[in-house]
């Protein structure tokens, strides 16, 4: 009589990047690619958003217009969102 392993199954993780905007009336969720995604000088994960307003459509003035309170960089891991750099966007300088 033989024994049958029980079989391995790994599954990978899938990781995904997101910036979130806060606005005044509305959340705004810009997708990122991975591969606009790195390590900066300062060692810390880092996506310019410029790129990602860009490749969602939108500019800039966009981001204005949305009357921006909060942007967030966030990563998904398995639905858990985690908080990587948050900016306050202070309209009153």
């Amino acid at each position: 009589m033989t024994q049958k392993e029980p079989g391995q199954r790994v599954l990978a993780q899938t990781i995904q990047y997101k910036y979130i905007i806060k606005c005044k009336e509305r959340d705004v969720e810009l997708e990122v690619e991975n591969r606009d995604v790195f390590y900066n000088a300062d060692d810390e994960i880092d996506c310019p958003l410029d790129v990602v307003l860009r490749k969602n459509d939108y500019s800039f003035n966009d981001l204005m217009s949305w009357d921006a309170r909060e942007i967030q960089f966030v990563k998904l891991v398995s639905d858990n969102i985690h908080l990587i750099n948050s900016v306050p966007l202070n309209v009153n300088l």
